[in-house]
Parts: structure tokens; C-alpha cells; sequence
């Protein structure tokens, strides 16, 4: 079969289809025929060699994949030809994968393709950082960074079918109309100047009671002046990131730009400093199905499709996290296999 093997860290060339032997399923496994594979900025970090839950080299990339079970190893009892979700530490970046048995989840009708590979690792992110650590409430005015990339929208969604007013924060004023149109109140860009003065009127009186917070920098210290007493500030990732191996300057401007607050600054509000990586919920089954099962009930309820901005090839692999790397996208990119 065909699959990207990422032989070193480097620029999205790097990224090179190799032929590998088609895997086997062990005992407790599933082999899933893969037909398109969600992007995640994880992976453009893995691929640059910063990312800490990345395996040693060389390995194949890719989180999530929406495809078909074609085999199955000893002891499963799964239906051939049932149409999956998959999720995995890697392996996705590839024809076909072999994943256990409950990390094969069923894909959910009345979605494309597309749209099953674009759900997972965003909405899940949104959910549990929302949901599970912010504790959120109808009440509650809620706070996006990056709103329009694919975590951002998922949440954004997630807070106002809530029942939340919900501002978002992006980097164009052209991502600003997918915002609104995801119903959120306000969006602000925060790539123009003066943008904290526009965040402070967009806050309300009375501040923000949840933040979801990916982009670090001053994008994330712009969010305590308007965080509301007992507000809860949850970082998901880190947008800005912008860490280059070898050249020391890079490893100053990230360490000054990193996610921190200290006591000094959390005390005088009761204010709650959090961060979320939902990667450990492969490891935690019980856990997972239950998120999982709630996740997929709202879903239900509200007929929420995700947001796919963008669909390569499977040949276009580092087009895509080109795409991603920019800044420009929205949504979720997706390729295509």
C-alpha cells in the first residue's frame, strides 16, 4: 500500500509517499480501508520535530481518518464493510491503517466522507475543553481564539447552540464572516491594531466567563484583562508557535510567547487556568466512550455538520499542510484518498 513515511523533520517536502507493506490486524485489531484523512496542526508540528507525542522516526503522521473495516484480527466481531471514524496516535497519512478495535468508532450517518474525517480531533478537543474542564453554562459568555480554523469553529458552534454568547477572535477580517455566520455575536481581528480595545467592547460589562485559547502570544494575554471573576481560560493548542530547531532567537520568542499565568495573576479574580490535550483518551476507554456518546448525542440533537474549508488529493499531502501552516485556512482540511 501507499502511505507517507516521515523518514526526517523538515519543511511540508518532507512529506513523501513511500509503497509499505499493507498491515496486518493483531488480536483485538480492525484494518480500515482509509478514504479521506483529517488534517490537524499537530501534524505540521510532529512533522517539524515538535511535538512531544510524536513516535521516533520514522513513523507515518495522521491522527484521524473516516473508511471502511476490511479485516479483523482474532477475537473481533465487527461487520466487514461498516463504515468507520478512526482515531490513533499515527498511522492515518496512508491507504490503509490497523487500529484496536475501539478507536474504530462508527461513522455518523448523514455525514459525507469528508465530513467524518473533519469531526474528531476538533470537536472532541472543543467538547472536552467546554464541556468537561470549563464546566460550561448555558450563562456563560464565551471567548474563541482562531475561531475559524477547524478546533475554533467546532467550538464556537458548541458554545452558542449552548445557549452561549459567543465572540470569536481570527486573523482576517474575511474569516470574521464564517464567525458571525457560525453565530457567533462579535468577531474581532486580532492581527489589527488596537484589537484589545475592540476585545474589551466585545466582552460585555461584565468580561468573559470561558476562553478557549490556541493562539499563545499576545493574542493570549490580551485575555485576562476581560476574563470575568471565576472565569475559566482553557488553551488547546498553540497557533503561534513559531519554534525553529537551530535558530536560538526562535527559542527566546517562544518561551516569552508561552501560555502562563501565575497565582498572582489567577488569585485576585478566582480565576481558573487550565490546558487540554485529548490524546490520553486513547488510553482511557470507559472515558473516551462516554465523551464521546455525549459528544455525539449534541451532535444529534443540533444537526451540527463540521466546517471542511479545504479538500486535496492524497498526493497533495504537502499542499495541505502548507495551507495549514498559512494561517489562511478554514474549517478543517481534509485529503482525500
Amino acid at each position: 500500500m501507499r502511505a507517507y513515511v516521515l523518514e526526517r523533520h523538515g519543511g511540508p517536502r518532507v512529506l513523501r509517499v513511500r509503497d509499505v507493506p499493507e498491515p496486518v490486524p493483531g488480536a483485538g485489531e480492525v484494518r480500515v480501508r482509509v478514504e479521506a484523512i483529517g488534517v490537524n496542526f499537530a501534524e505540521v508540528l510532529s512533522r517539524k520535530g515538535l511535538y512531544g507525542w510524536a513516535p521516533a522516526l520514522p513513523y507515518t503522521p495522521g491522527m484521524e481518518a473516516a473508511g471502511t473495516v476490511e479485516a479483523l484480527g482474532p477475537g473481533v466481531e465487527r461487520a466487514i464493510g461498516e463504515r468507520v471514524i478512526v482515531g490513533a496516535q499515527y498511522g492515518a497519512y496512508a491507504e490503509k491503517i490497523v487500529v484496536p478495535e475501539r478507536q474504530a468508532l462508527p461513522a455518523i450517518a448523514g455525514f459525507s466522507t469528508e465530513e467524518n474525517a473533519a469531526l474528531a480531533v476538533n470537536y472532541l478537543t472543543a467538547w472536552v475543553a467546554l464541556v468537561e474542564m470549563a464546566r460550561l453554562r448555558p450563562t456563560d459568555r464565551v471567548l474563541v481564539t482562531a475561531a475559524a480554523g477547524g478546533v475554533g469553529t467546532a467550538a464556537v458552534r458548541i458554545a452558542t447552540l449552548f445557549g452561549c454568547a459567543t465572540v470569536g477572535m481570527a486573523g482576517s477580517d474575511a474569516k470574521l464572516e464564517t464567525i458571525r455566520a457560525l453565530g457567533a455575536v462579535a468577531a474581532v481581528n486580532y492581527r489589527k491594531a488596537g484589537f484589545e480595545a475592540r476585545l474589551r467592547e466585545a466582552s460585555g460589562p461584565g468580561g468573559f466567563d470561558v476562553v478557549l485559547e490556541v493562539v499563545g502570544g499576545e493574542v493570549f494575554r490580551a485575555v485576562w484583562p476581560v476574563l470575568a471573576p471565576f472565569g475559566r481560560v482553557v488553551v488547546a493548542g498553540f497557533a503561534s508557535l513559531a519554534l525553529q530547531r537551530w535558530n536560538p532567537l526562535s527559542w527566546l520568542r517562544t518561551w516569552r510567547d508561552l501560555p502562563r499565568a501565575g497565582i498572582g495573576t489567577l488569585a485576585p479574580a478566582s480565576a481558573g487556568f487550565m490546558a487540554t490535550h485529548i490524546g490520553y483518551l486513547l488510553d482511557d476507554p470507559p472515558r473516551l466512550a462516554r465523551v464521546w456518546g455525549e459528544l455525539m448525542e449534541f451532535v444529534a440533537a443540533h444537526g451540527i455538520h463540521p466546517v471542511v474549508g479545504a479538500t486535496f488529493s492524497f498526493d497533495q499531502m504537502a499542499e495541505a499542510h502548507r495551507l495549514m501552516e498559512s494561517r489562511r485556512s478554514v474549517g478543517k482540511i481534509v485529503v482525500r484518498v
